[in-house]
């Protein structure tokens, strides 16, 4: 790879021209582009979902498609350390290279990139903004209520799929996350990095953790409130069958630290109605807890009760300035998940 260097003096005698009137002829020497140049016209070097490195049967190269182009950011910009791809809410003197656009006429022709003509021969000129990286933790509950499925699919491997989907456009945005798995307690826990490998590190142990134990979130947030050191996205994704008031007591506890808290919940569209056909035996995942009902006398009272329950949840959520949506498992997620993170609030440009 090759790149021609021009002579400034040479530039400059065309002013007032637009490129395609300037008459270019071959430089006298060219030299190859150092790493830092290659990943400047190039861009970051983000393994592709085909990659072996990012290989997960959760994270899906037809919902990447979708939203490949989504621009991952929350209703607040959080504070980074290094240039990304979200604008800056703190004020500063300095610019940051943004990206590449193509040339029109009026364009300050001080900001041709000559490097990017010797490669294309088209002329593009640099965009420069503030900007800052946005930190993000991924929180994956694992608990064994996770477990069920009433079809082919479990809710714990749809959530399994969207935080791999978040994951990867996470990182592939340039900026730094960091990775939880929740059940009782803090499982696992990955520290925050804007890495491929930290990426590659995140998927696997997305695939690996299988569900188990009890449900209590409102510990381990408190573990992962500690972890956390600088102002965050905290992306939950969770049933939330759980003790709701503990887990909406320690979301607002970090909103209030001036965090942003979006909550993605997971249901599967057997736990809204019981089964037909008189007595069930119901049997708790999590303590094992028997009880027996009459499906046909309860039927109205538990979608009544059930409706009630995740409204409370959604409406407690709003109400203390925390992101909600709730995801029902489907068949196809390569439909459902790209048109839910668009409704939760995640923009695609």
């Amino acid at each position: 790879m090759t790149v021609i260097i021009w002579r400034r003096k040479s530039i400059f005698p065309w002013r007032g021209f637009s490129p395609s009137q300037v008459i270019s002829s071959r430089p006298p020497f060219t030299r190859s582009l150092s790493k830092e140049e290659r990943r400047e016209v190039n861009g970051h070097n983000m393994p592709t979902t085909s990659s072996p490195k990012l290989k997960s049967k959760f994270l899906r190269p037809e919902i990447i498609a979708k939203i490949s182009r989504m621009n991952f950011a929350g209703r607040k910009i959080s504070e980074g350390t290094v240039a990304g791809s979200h604008s800056s809410p703190f004020k500063g003197c300095s610019s940051e290279f943004s990206s590449f656009r193509p040339y029109v006429q009026g364009d300050d022709t001080r900001h041709l990139d000559w490097k990017v003509y010797a490669r294309c021969e088209r002329f593009y000129v640099r965009q420069f903004e503030q900007e800052t990286n946005m930190r993000s933790c991924l929180v994956l509950d694992r608990s064994e209520s996770m477990n069920f499925a009433s079809g082919a699919m479990s809710k714990y491997d749809y959530a399994r799929i969207i935080a791999s989907t978040l994951a990867y456009l996470i990182t592939k945005r340039g900026d730094s996350m960091a990775f939880s798995a929740v059940s009782s307690g803090l499982d696992e826990y990955f520290p925050p990095s804007r890495s491929a490998g930290n990426l590659a590190n995140v998927l696997n142990a997305i695939a690996s953790i299988e569900p188990s134990g009890s449900t209590s979130l409102a510990p381990a947030m408190d573990i992962i409130g500690a972890k956390i050191k600088r102002k965050t996205l905290i992306i939950l994704i969770s049933d939330m069958l759980t003790g709701s008031e503990e887990i909406i007591r320690s979301i607002r506890t970090f909103i209030k630290q001036k965090h942003n808290f979006m909550v993605l919940q997971v249901i599967d569209p057997a736990e809204r109605e019981l089964p037909e056909g008189g007595k069930f035996t119901f049997v708790d995942s999590e303590t094992r807890e028997r009880v027996t009902i009459n499906s046909r006398r309860s039927a109205d009272s538990y979608r009544r009760q059930f409706g009630d329950f995740v409204s409370g949840i959604e409406n407690s959520l709003k109400n203390c300035g925390c992101g909600y949506f709730r995801f029902s498992v489907s068949p196809h997620p390569e439909d459902e998940i790209p048109e839910g993170l668009f409704k939760a609030g995640f923009s695609f440009i």
